[in-house]
Formats: structure tokens, C-alpha cells, sequence
């Protein structure tokens, strides 16, 4: 499932994944729920264009991720710590767990920058 925010005028859209855990536990659908309310609310409040795609685990976990990415979810279940909803931002994993709307906005804002920033340099002769 994926929904943009999206505007016309503007830079690059920022990717944004929700690696929901839902697929293999229906029991987190309300976590993933609550996780993408307040990814939601961080693009509604910064106005940073994204589009965001909810990716299930399993997904994630054949290939949808970095390898990377899964061995540092993986590390997280281990050490009993819950790492799923996971949020990455332009491939980047910027929280683990339910996010902080303020952390969020953050990353969201850096990221929306640096794509500004390549899309400049794209267009310079």
C-alpha cells in the first residue's frame, strides 16, 4: 500500500517505508496503524513532499531491504526489543519501534534538503 503527498512545485519527493510486521502478526496492525498516523502528521507539519509505501516484513525480509537493514532488525528481535513498525527515509532507517514525531520531522527535513541539493547539481551545466 503506498499514498503520496505530493505538490506540484516543489523538489524531489521524499521515499518514506513503513516495514509493517502485521504480515506475520496481526496483532501489530494497530502499531503499524499508529506508526503511519505519525508519518502522516511529519509530512502534514513539515509539508516535505513524500511518498510512502507500507512494505510487510516478509517482504522486507526477501529482498524488499538492504541486507543490512534486516541484520540490524534481526539484532533488535533479539535482544528483545521491538523493532518493527520500521521506518526508513530514502533507504535510510531512521527509526525502529513506534517513531517520535520530532525525530521524524527531523529526518524528514534533512532528507527533503539533500534531495534538493542533488536535484541542483542534476540540473547545473
Amino acid at each position: 500500500m503506498a499514498f503520496n503527498f505530493l505538490r506540484k512545485d516543489s523538489r524531489p519527493p521524499v521515499s518514506v517505508v513503513i516495514i509493517s510486521a502485521a504480515c506475520c502478526m496481526p496483532g501489530m496492525a494497530p502499531l503499524d496503524e499508529q506508526a503511519r498516523r505519525i508519518v502522516e502528521q511529519a509530512i502534514s507539519e513539515t509539508g516535505v513532499e513524500a511518498q510512502v509505501k507500507i512494505m510487510p516484513a516478509t517482504t522486507a525480509f526477501f529482498g524488499g531491504v538492504p541486507k543490512h537493514i534486516m541484520a540490524e532488525l534481526i539484532n533488535l528481535s533479539e535482544s528483545e526489543r521491538l523493532p518493527v513498525p520500521a521506518i526508513l527515509i530514502n533507504g535510510k532507517p531512521v527509526s525502529y519501534g513506534m517513531p517520535e514525531l520530532e525525530h521524524l520531522k527531523s529526518a524528514l527535513l534533512a532528507a527533503a534538503n539533500a534531495n534538493s541539493k542533488i536535484s541542483k547539481q542534476e540540473k547545473a551545466p
